[in-house]
């Protein structure tokens, strides 16, 4: 998996595949159950995809804008996908502040079942419905934060 990749923004109304994981503070995740009243961004990326580092930006901004009007991020490392150690995940998480959780084991699994094919890939997924609100360019760059805009009005603040 690599760069970016073309994808639809608007899903309509396509549900999110359900997924269970385990974080790598050893915490259950579960999506879109545990985002009940909330929006939650699952963000498919890894520490080795250059544009998935230059989209760690964004997706801070965001999570520190809207978090207390309802926005969740659950990343999904493909780390594993190139065998890069937990510890150096962990170390990167540190780093670069990035607080909200990491699923790391099974992640290729669940990133098939979204059908993602290159990273980096997000999606916003609402918490009551379990419907995908929107991918693609609609979640990159300066625009995320319009999308999120948009959507956020309705979340229930965390």
């Amino acid at each position: 998996m690599q760069g970016p990749g073309p994808g639809p923004s608007h899903i309509g109304a396509q549900a999110a595949p359900q997924f269970t994981a385990e974080t790598l503070a050893g915490t259950t995740v579960r999506v879109p159950d545990d985002f009940k009243g909330q929006l939650v961004l699952v963000n498919f990326w890894a520490t080795w995809c250059a544009p998935c580092r230059l989209e760690e930006p964004f997706i801070v901004q965001a999570y520190e804008q809207y978090r207390s009007r309802g926005l969740q991020v659950v990343g999904v490392t493909l780390d594993g996908f190139q065998r890069t150690p937990v510890a150096r995940v962990t170390e990167f998480l540190q780093a670069h502040s990035i607080p909200w959780p990491q699923v790391y084991r099974d992640a290729t699994a669940i990133a098939a079942r979204y059908g993602v094919s290159a990273i980096p890939a997000s999606f916003l997924v609402d918490g009551d419905s379990g419907k995908i609100l929107a991918t693609g360019a609609d979640l990159r760059g300066e625009a995320l934060l319009k999308t999120l805009a948009k959507y956020a009005k309705n979340a229930r603040p965390t």
